[in-house]
Formats: structure tokens, sequence, C-alpha cells
């Protein structure tokens, strides 16, 4: 299973996690009769920042857990050292920095370190490195993964050092050698981090800083009632700045502007790694410190303070570093400590993608309309950039031809004009000022007009509105019958509200015919019956005279003009 899954039941027909991937690693697609699409992540395009996680407004995209297993280990009586990401003084709602150390002690770990230590390893190493050669930092696991799965020719140039969590990890596993090793931090890459083969040695469990506090929350815990504890030692020095935007670069006290670069958010590491690859940047800096969050890692999307300003969780961190800067013990550079494998290798894991030719291109690309360059949009509802992007998708299977708004609004539209020109009847939609804004073939046919003609008019101009006036005032559908003697016409209305709209439909029957036929009826009726009682009084006059003769006969045959007469005067 992946680092992220979905929730099919939650997610319901929106691209928003598409929106947001800044490498569309999303497939959609139909997992059911419904027809309802799904989004699933694609494994091996994904660079796991989850940012789809944070943008998903149905909560239907989770990150894999390591929490309930953390949490049995700790009630079996296993022994766990934490190391805690250097993000932690601005990515947990705590009063006091050092009530970190306090509460992970309370949840049952044996020893609680700043994952700072191995900011400072890291620092060591590079400075041993010093080959002058420009160098991308490997600090942030979501540009490791983007290099590797998305551009691979820049391997040479991502450094060969550890990232501070691995190197940490290892240290940890040097000192505490009888202890599993527990990450917590803000970064969901992290976890991922601590899976892959190159390193897999160094971190056993990832908790993210959003764990944690649920975590505490179960436990019933209070954080502001615990007093603030150090960290187990070392104290680290300039590490404790790694997570905020341009930390590492001040931690190896680089000079010149020419020689490093900052750069943080995801889109402009993109950007960046764009250019450096088509080598477009003259004189690459020496060192390139990227960061996939905005800002650094204190924007991370497991962390819990993701609502504050960039800037108040920034000098969270660096009046936490000055505040500890003093500490006795403190390493500088990382100078005092022990020596832990500080190397790893990477992998090309980029996906060769099936590409469409021109042909088969413009043939997706005609399913939703798009006959003519100018036919497309690039409206990017869809989640992807041009409507040619997405159309590539669609033929990697990525993507389902429907997903483009614009042609499935205009195809409804379409087919609820085709069914209001079908119908039989007469549909006439004006606005409570009775102003008619929109009527169908049908009911021009009806008042003997063009339907064209018709929009725009006053109602009352064409017929009498008493019935349409009166849904307006009382809200309520009205069906009955109305006659229009100026038009010769009977119909039998059905109208109601549209309060969306603040309109009024009006559906009109014509029944003129029908009305007819029946009055022809009603007079073929009382004739009938008026001839069956005049032959009834004849008769009685006949019987009264030869009543002798036809005794039975008469009361017979009364009998049955009765019949005949009750008869006729039913429906």
């Amino acid at each position: 299973m992946g680092l992220i899954t979905t929730n099919e039941a939650r997610c319901r027909d929106c691209y928003r996690c598409l929106r947001g991937c800044a490498v569309k690693a999303i497939r959609f697609s139909t997992g059911d009769q419904s027809g309802v699409l799904h989004a699933g992540i694609i494994d091996d395009l994904c660079v796991q920042d989850a940012r789809c996680v944070l943008s998903c407004p149905q909560k239907a995209k989770k990150v894999a857990s390591d929490l309930e297993q953390v949490k049995d280990l700790l009630k079996r009586g296993k022994l766990l050292a934490a190391g805690v990401a250097p993000s932690f003084a601005a990515g947990l709602p705590l009063k006091y920095p050092g009530q970190m150390s306090a509460l992970l002690r309370r949840l049952g770990f044996g020893r609680v370190q700043e994952t700072s230590l191995g900011a400072e390893l890291v620092v060591r190493e590079h400075r041993r490195m010093a080959s002058g050669r420009p160098l991308i930092s490997s600090a942030c696991p979501v540009v490791v993964n983007l290099i590797e799965k998305h551009y691979p020719g820049l391997l040479p140039v991502l450094s060969p050092v550890v990232s501070p969590m691995i190197a940490h990890g290892r240290y940890m596993k040097t000192v505490y050698p009888d202890h599993l090793t527990v990450f917590i931090g803000p970064c969901a890459a992290k976890k991922g981090e601590a899976r892959t083969e190159e390193v897999q040695d160094a971190i056993d469990f990832v908790l993210g800083f959003d764990e944690v506090w649920e975590w505490v929350q179960e436990e019933g815990l209070n954080p502001g009632d615990l007093p603030e504890e150090d960290f187990d030692g070392p104290c680290p020095d300039l590490g404790r700045l790694f997570p905020i935007e341009g930390g590492m670069i001040r931690a190896l006290k680089m000079e010149g502007e020419s020689d490093f670069i900052t750069v943080t958010g995801l889109q402009n590491c993109i950007n960046f790694l764009r250019h450096v690859s088509q080598n477009k940047i003259d004189r690459p800096p020496v060192f390139m410190e990227l960061l996939a969050c905005r800002g650094g890692c204190i924007d991370g999307p497991l962390s819990l303070c993701r609502e504050e300003d960039i800037f108040t969780r920034r000098r969270k961190i660096t009046d936490f570093y000055r505040a500890r800067a003093g500490q006795e013990g403190r390493n500088s550079g990382g100078a005092d400590l022990p020596q832990v494998n500080m190397y790893r290798k990477y992998r090309h894991r980029k996906v060769a993608l099936a590409m469409p030719d021109e042909g088969v291109l413009r043939q997706i690309l005609a399913q939703t309309g798009k006959y003519r360059p100018e036919d497309e949009l690039n409206c990017g509802a869809c989640g992807y950039d041009t409507c040619r992007d997405k159309a590539v998708a669609v033929y990697q299977g990525n993507a389902e031809v429907q997903m483009c708004i614009p042609y499935m609004r205009k195809r409804a539209e379409s087919m609820s004009n085709l069914v209001l020109s079908a119908m039989p009847n007469a549909v006439i939609i004006v606005d409570h000022g009775l102003v008619i804004k929109e009527v169908n073939p049908a009911a021009g046919r009806l008042f003997k007009c063009q339907a064209r003609e018709m929009v725009g008019k006053s109602l009352d101009s064409l017929i009498n509105p008493e019935n349409f006036l009166k849904v307006i005032e009382t809200g309520e559908m009205l069906n009955r019958l109305h006659t229009y003697p100026e038009l010769d016409i009977v119909t039998r209305e059905i109208i109601f509200p549209l309060e969306s709209e603040k309109a009024v439909v009006g559906i009109l029957v014509d029944i003129t015919s029908e009305k007819r036929q029946r009055e022809q009826f009603e007079l073929v009726k009382g004739q009938t019956i008026a001839r069956a009682q005049e032959v009834l009084v004849k008769q009685m006059t006949v019987a009264q005279e030869i009543a002798g003769l036809l005794g039975e006969t008469t009361a017979e045959t009364k009998v049955l003009l009765s019949k005949l007469i009750d008869l006729m005067g039913k429906e």
C-alpha cells in the first residue's frame, strides 16, 4: 500500500487534489457502476508532499500511520528513542518548547533527543566534503523524490549526504543500541524516506506532529500543566535553524550570495530544477538549498500550527535557537559528535509514460468538442494546466473525458434545450416582473407567433397573466383550466415558482379540441335522453289504450327504456 491512500466512499467528483498537485500524480477512474469519478495516487509519480491530503474538502485522503504500532510497542515494554524534528517549536501548540520533551516522556519514550543533532552531523559532513562543485541539498525528502522521479538527470548534483533524520537515526542506533527509533515531525515524506531501502537502517517508525497530538488527547494529558525539561544531550546549535528558509545556509556559514541559493515551495523548486536541468542557469550556485514547503519545514503538512503566518512560525524557531544558544556543552557544527555513516545512494525512478501522436491527441480533444486551437479554453477546471495536458492524461489512463467541466456543462445545457424544444406543450418562463425570459417552439405555435419574438415582452401583452400573478404572490404551484376567448383556446396550466432564479415557469397544455369533443358528446347525450323520454311518453299513451293487449310487454318496455335513460345520463 502506498504512503497516501484514498477513501473512495468520500471522494466525489472533485478535482481539487489534482489542481493542487504540482506533478499531477493523481489518477481519476470510475470504481463502480455509479459512474462517479474517484481520485487515486500514482505512486510512481508522487513526491509525497501530501498537499492533496490538505486540499481535499471531503477528507478522503490519509497518510499511512505508525501510531498504533508505536503505542502497542510501549504497552509491551519495548524501549523507544524519539527524535524530534527541529520545527517542533513552531509545529505544536505548546506554551513553552521545553514541554515537548516532558510530554514525550509522559507518553513512554525512554530517550528524547532533538533531530537538530542530525542536522549538525550533516553540516559537519558538508564542510568536510568542500568539493566546490554544485550540490543540491538532500535534507528534504520531497526534493529527493522529485529529482529521482522527475529530474533524474540531476542525480549527480544531488548531495550524497543523508538527511538530518537519517543521520540522527543512525546516531541513536549507535548510542542507544537497545532502543527502537521513532522520528516525530511535520513531514509526510519522512514516512516514505524511512522505508527507503538505501536508508531503512536508521528510523523504525515515523509519527507526524498531528498523530502525537491526537495521542496526547487520547491520554488526557494537558501539556500546559507540564514543566519544561531538557532534551537528552548533547545539545545542538545552528542545526536548530534547519527548518526555516536559509537555515542550512546559515549553519554552513556560507558567504557570498553567488555561492548559494535557497528555494522554498514545491512549484518554485520544480521551476528551478527545470532551468538547471536545461542548463538555463549560468554558473549554478555551489550550494542549492531546496525545501518543498513554503518557508521551509515550518509549513509541513502534518504540522498543527499552519494557520499561523509564516513570520510568526519562523520567529518561534529563531527564538528557541537564541534561548538555547548559550547552553553549556553545546556543539559547534557537530564537532564532538561520534562518526556515523553519512552517505547514501540514489536511484533513477522516472517512469517512461506513453505519449500520443498528434492525430490521436486531436481525436481525444474532439471528444469534448475541441476541434480547433481556439476551442481549447485551457481553463484549468479539470486540474490540468491545458486541454492538451488533460488529453495526454486521458491517453495514459490517468483522466477521463468527462472531466472537462465546460464541455459537460455545455452538454447538459444542450440536452435541456433539446428536451425543451421537443416538448409538445407550451413552456413560458417569466421573471417576477412578468417579463418573458424564455419560451419553447410549442408556445409560439400555441399563440400563433414566433417564439423568439415573445422573449423580452411582457406576458400581459400576450395573455391574461392572472394565474402567473397568483403563483408569484403565493409561491405555490397552481394547476387549473383557463379559457382565452380572444385566442379561441382552452388550456390546462401547471404553473410553479423557480425560486433560485426569481422566476415562474408555466406549462400550458392545449385542450381546446378535447373540450370541443366533450361538448359535442354532451350534446349527443342530451338529445338521446330527450328522444328516449318522448318514446316513453308515447308508449305509455298507447299502453293505456291497449293495456289489455300489451300487458307485460309494456312493463318490460318501460323497464328497458328507464335503464337506457339512466345509462345515457352517466359518463
